[in-house]
């Protein structure tokens, strides 16, 4: 996984990453991947399954399944080849030469405004905080320091003087600006997740979040993290970051 230097010698347009495996139309990552799709009748309790044969890799799908599943299968057992690939660090000689931007032009995934750098993404998302989101968006205060080392950014639910709902985000503006983006983005995500995420927060009303990455295994916070980073015009590295337990005083 990439530590603060955040892989920061631009974005990789040819990689792909985890969250593209859930916002990408099936046959798109299918071809992409070089795997293909075959329907079976399969042994009872057996969905599908991946296999190879000469001449590359295969997933197996229960026929007759509806469309949905069909596809929430294959882009479960694409995962876990794209892992593989990440483990093995086969991942950019094992697909074939792509450019990621060409894959969502058109789609309602591609940026709104075009493809940007990050500190413009940074300030579109601080603003997605304050309006729709009605937030406070923030660089972690001076007085908060030291933290411990693996907090990345921090949430507080709160409400407004007239009692309306005032989540305050925070994120350590010494963290390089891919990994601040991608953290705002997740930031804004929790956020909208509404009192799904807000019940989490420890007893002061604080969720505290990690800084290293994690692949988005699925519909949730994380991929819409990664998506709403995408739409302010960034190429989000993987957007999953763990909440933390509430760091001692002092960071002790």
């Amino acid at each position: 996984m990439p530590g603060l230097k955040d892989a920061e010698c631009g974005p990789d347009w040819g990689l792909l990453r985890a969250h593209d495996l859930w916002a990408l139309p099936v046959e798109v990552l299918t071809g992409v991947m070089e795997v293909g799709v075959v329907e079976l009748e399969l042994p009872q309790g057996s969905s599908a399954y991946p296999f190879r044969k000469a001449g590359g890799r295969w997933i197996a799908v229960q026929s007759g399944l509806p469309p949905v599943e069909r596809d929430r299968l294959v882009r479960v057992l694409l995962f876990s080849y794209l892992a593989e690939a990440v483990d093995s660090g086969m991942r950019t000689s094992r697909f074939r030469a792509m450019d990621i931007r060409a894959l969502y032009a058109g789609s309602q995934w591609e940026p709104m405004n075009g493809w940007r750098d990050d500190e413009e993404v940074i300030a579109s998302l601080r603003s997605f905080v304050g309006e729709p989101l009605g937030g406070v968006a923030e660089d972690i205060p001076e007085s908060a320091y030291p933290l411990p080392e693996e907090v990345g950014a921090a949430i507080a639910f709160g409400y407004d003087e007239a009692g309306r709902r005032c989540p305050l985000a925070w994120v350590d503006s010494r963290l390089p600006a891919g990994l601040r983006a991608d953290l705002w983005g997740f930031n804004a995500a929790l956020i909208a997740a509404g009192d799904a995420s807000e019940n989490r927060a420890d007893a002061e009303g604080i969720l505290y979040i990690g800084r290293r990455r994690h692949p988005v295994r699925g519909p949730g916070p994380a991929l819409l993290a990664a998506l709403t980073v995408q739409r302010f015009g960034r190429r989000p590295q993987d957007c999953d970051f763990l909440l933390l337990s509430p760091p001692t005083q002092n960071g002790d």
